[in-house]
């Protein structure tokens, strides 16, 4: 039986739609603790006492993949990983993360907690003050 061309179509744009869906996941080298929440996150830190990191990210980012692979293919750096509870956010999950009083919407963004289990403000000084979030996030 062959199918009309325009069946072949819906079923090939219903494929690519749900294949930008897919989250290109770390290749599972890091230790990401399940958290993914603020308080979650926060709890890990303190009971591991450790500082933290939030990788944000979202699954259609190519910034985001591109920061994975980097991470990735970064041995030295996944070692001094362990140092640091590690998590990641992604779609949904990181819309919470932001630093108070702010609404930034670009991605990737990195947050990092102290051992105390507080937000670190790294912001500035920025190489051009005009694209600043793009440098302290």
């Amino acid at each position: 039986m062959q199918m009309p061309l325009s069946g072949l179509l819906v079923m090939t744009a219903a494929v690519l739609a749900s294949a930008e869906d897919v989250d290109i996941n770390f290749d599972g080298t890091l230790k990401f603790t399940k958290a993914v929440r603020f308080e979650e996150v926060r709890a890990e830190v303190l009971e591991q006492k450790k500082p933290g990191i939030v990788f944000v990210t979202q699954p259609w980012c190519d910034a985001c993949k591109g920061l994975k692979e980097n991470i990735d293919a970064d041995k030295d750096l996944q070692n001094m990983m362990d140092q640091f509870v590690v998590a990641h956010a992604s779609g949904a999950d990181g819309e919470e993360w932001q630093y108070p009083g702010e609404n930034v919407v670009y991605i990737p963004r990195l947050y990092f907690l102290n051992a105390a289990g507080e937000l670190v403000d790294l912001k500035g000084p920025y190489p051009d003050e005009k694209y600043g979030s793009y440098f302290y996030h």
